[in-house]
């Protein structure tokens, strides 16, 4: 069976052809991560699907089970799941519609509301993350535990690398 990373690898190597000094490798190293990326998020996603969910909506609920006492504000989702508050809102009606969170005012401040992740959400949350979790291991389990810890240390690398290359970047050529 053919890669399907395959046609993109004919792409690059055509354009390092055409183009002096292209950076094959690390073009390719950066698309093949992409496309990874997406592999995994094809996965994820079919999982997600076949239990009639989408990623924000399992994040969302993820997110309450690991705040303190399951709950959480829904302008602290809104940042958590890195959307609009409106989207969050959205997420949220979507949520208690399912009956897998509650509204229910602060104890402290009658005007603000909090998000609670009910039973029945958790509940839901435990039976879909096994399965999951098996997934996680499917994938992953190709590579040896050294691999894997190998692999995290290069992305933690990598990770680090570009948080300080995005805090220090230079100037666009606009500034200069």
């Amino acid at each position: 069976m053919d890669s399907s990373f395959e046609p993109i690898e004919k792409m690059l190597s055509n354009l390092s052809l055409r183009h002096d000094n292209y950076p094959v490798r690390v073009v390719l190293l950066t698309r093949l991560h992409m496309h990874i990326q997406t592999k995994l998020l094809e996965n994820r996603n079919k999982m997600l699907k076949d239990r009639g969910l989408n990623d924000t909506i399992f994040n969302a609920l993820l997110t309450l089970d690991a705040c303190d006492n399951q709950s959480i504000q829904p302008s602290e989702l809104s940042s958590a799941l890195g959307s609009s508050r409106t989207n969050a809102t959205r997420v949220a009606d979507e949520l208690q519609k399912r009956g897998w969170v509650e509204r229910r005012e602060s104890d402290n401040d009658r005007r603000c509301l909090h998000l609670h992740l009910t039973d029945a959400g958790y509940e839901f949350l435990c039976e879909i993350l096994p399965p999951q979790y098996d997934s996680f291991q499917a994938i992953w389990g190709i590579l040896s535990s050294e691999e894997q810890n190998q692999l995290e240390s290069i992305y933690r690398k990598l990770l680090d690398h570009l948080d300080t290359f995005s805090q220090n970047s230079p100037p666009s050529s606009d500034q200069e």
